[in-house]
């Protein structure tokens, strides 16, 4: 027999279980495949870079709903188109986007993947529109933002804080001595007593405080060396031990929720004596466009800025140095806070009395002043905009809102105090 027809003979001895073997591969073939097909079709995750998280960054600022509350021209662009589409040219000839784009528009696109829950663009990647929700759901997704914003803020916040115990009461130290002792240590940016009482205010003395300092590090530092004051031995704890240590006992480690969000998120800057009030704002958003009001403080160039959904240290670590353009920004100080506080709530008071607002601050008066008020539109005496000192040109801002959380949780009532 010759060798061919031999390796034929073979190919039929053994032909059933070349065909088993074969079955299974395919079937392994055809699963693979299948599986294959199924990562094709599902979107690849792609690393975006920093620019179109700040191009994503813009779109969430300009379409929130607050914004366009306010913001004639971009919602007149809105209801243009009864599906809220917005052409991205328009889009892009808008100052906040302008300056990011560089006239590459399809960083639009690449931003709507980052968040397709949000937005959506057209199939000609033409249009671009936020999808809207339910008025509710969007009221939720508010308060958990403005929760876990705060949250996270406090506990930052807490960890560059002491609490130190052990003060006499008889012979109360003021705060201005405190805070003589605790800046050898660095810079001290507030500085409470623990009063008995409700308010804090005007409670006895409870021989306690709490100091907030510009790092942890320092903090650490104080906790350590700072054991003793006026002959007195004083028990140190870092403040977020102690909140922590409170909570187990008082409400078996459960999260506090809140029932109001009042805390202002500012930052205190200086050295801004060369620009124009509004120069700083813009300024301050080149790296957060969400920027509520400024009030200058006592010195000259110095002032505080009102950031919206940010905090101040997360603003502040997106800064080289802690500067822009020479303009140096730092944690707000209680005085500062205080001042700030003070004129919103002057303000406030204003206009619900119907006395026109601040006006020469630029404010939009009230209910039976017009809309002026001293140097408020076609109110009282105008101001004389060619003033010299580009300091005293004034600007509008906003105010901070307040937002109900019902929950059978420990809750912290207001929060008010200092970042």
């Amino acid at each position: 027999m010759s060798e061919v027809a031999q390796d034929k003979v073979e190919q039929v001895i053994v032909e059933e279980p070349v065909v088993e073997q074969v079955t299974e591969a395919t079937e392994v073939t055809e699963a693979t495949e299948a599986v294959a097909e199924e990562d094709i079709a599902m979107e690849p995750v792609v690393e975006q870079p920093p620019i179109v998280h700040d191009v994503l960054e813009q779109l969430g600022a300009i379409f929130d709903p607050e914004n366009i509350k306010k913001d004639n021209f971009f919602r007149e662009l809105v209801e243009r188109d009864a599906g809220g589409w917005v052409t991205i040219k328009k889009m892009s000839m808008i100052k906040r986007f302008k300056q990011i784009l560089d006239g590459d528009l399809s960083l639009f696109e690449k931003a709507v993947t980052l968040a397709p829950k949000d937005f959506e663009m057209n199939p000609e990647k033409t249009q671009i529109r936020c999808i809207k929700k339910e008025v509710e759901e969007i009221q939720k997704e508010h308060v958990a933002t403005a929760t876990n914003v705060l949250l996270t803020h406090m506990q930052v916040q807490n960890k560059r804080s002491i609490y130190a115990k052990g003060f006499s009461v008889e012979k109360q130290p003021t705060e201005a001595e405190l805070k003589e002792f605790y800046s050898k240590y660095g810079r001290v940016v507030s500085l409470r007593l623990r009063r008995e009482g409700a308010s804090n205010r005007d409670g006895a003395f409870k021989g306690s405080i709490f100091v907030e300092f510009e790092t942890p590090e320092i903090a650490e530092k104080v906790v350590s060396e700072a054991t003793e004051y006026d002959g007195i031995t004083l028990l140190n704890m870092i403040k977020n031990d102690y909140v922590e240590m409170k909570k187990a006992e008082k409400f078996s480690g459960q999260d506090y929720e809140f029932s109001k969000f009042g805390h202002r998120h500012l930052v205190e800057y200086s050295n801004g004596q060369e620009h124009r009030y509004r120069d700083i704002k813009d300024l301050v958003k080149t790296v957060h466009s969400d920027v509520g009001r400024l009030e200058p403080l006592k010195e000259e160039g110095t002032g505080v800025v009102e950031l919206f959904k940010m905090t101040a240290e997360e603003f502040l670590a997106k800064l080289e140095d802690q500067q822009i353009e020479g303009i140096k920004f730092f944690l707000v100080s209680s005085e500062a806070r205080s001042h700030f506080n003070k004129i919103q709530k002057d303000a406030h008071a204003a206009k619900r009395s119907g006395r026109g607002g601040r006006g020469g601050r630029g404010g939009r008066g009230g209910r039976g002043g017009g809309r002026g008020g001293r140097g408020g539109k076609e109110g009282g005496r105008k101001r004389d905009n060619t003033a010299t000192d580009a300091n005293k040109i004034e600007i509008n801002n906003k105010r901070a809102r307040t937002v109900e959380v019902k929950s059978g949780v420990p809750t912290i009532a207001t929060v008010t105090k200092s970042e």
